[in-house]
């Protein structure tokens, strides 16, 4: 008789603490963190070659993603330090299908002007207007900081 009066409190004790890990859980998904810009968002991830962005950036991806951010991805060069570009761009396509980027939003530039050499320093120059250029064509979303006062 006690063995079954035990069950039947440890069973109300986990359907309770199913319920309310539950509760919170529902509650936590229609939380939006304050301050970060959220539906319809335009955020670019950019980044050197492939696997950078799974390496360096999944768990921010991920979470951008959550808070709906329509994600486009530049990445700069193809990979191809060992003759492998194409199998990294394949990987990278595929890595970002996981990580929620369409590949409409993938740019992959791949010229001369960008090796994957860590031999060669890229122009920085051509970098930026590179990048200003995807910004531009893509409406990316550019949030000001306020500079803090010292």
């Amino acid at each position: 008789m006690e063995a079954v009066a035990f069950l039947c409190l440890a069973a109300a004790v986990l359907g309770w603490g199913f319920l309310w890990v539950w509760d919170s859980w529902e509650r936590m998904k229609g939380q939006k963190p304050a301050g970060l810009p959220g539906d319809g968002s335009r955020t670019l991830l950019v980044i050197a070659h492939p696997d950078d962005e799974a390496m360096f950036f999944a768990p921010t991806v991920l979470g951008l993603a959550r808070l709906r951010h329509r994600l486009s991805l530049l990445c700069f060069s193809a990979g191809n330090y060992y003759n492998q570009g194409e199998i990294r761009k394949k990987e990278l396509l595929q890595s970002c299908d996981v990580l929620g980027i369409p590949p409409s939003s993938i740019m992959i530039i791949d010229n001369r002007d960008f090796p994957d050499d860590p031999g060669v320093q890229w122009d920085t120059e051509h970098v930026a207007s590179t990048l200003l250029q995807h910004i531009e064509v893509n409406s990316i979303n550019l949030k000001k900081r306020a500079v803090p006062r010292l």
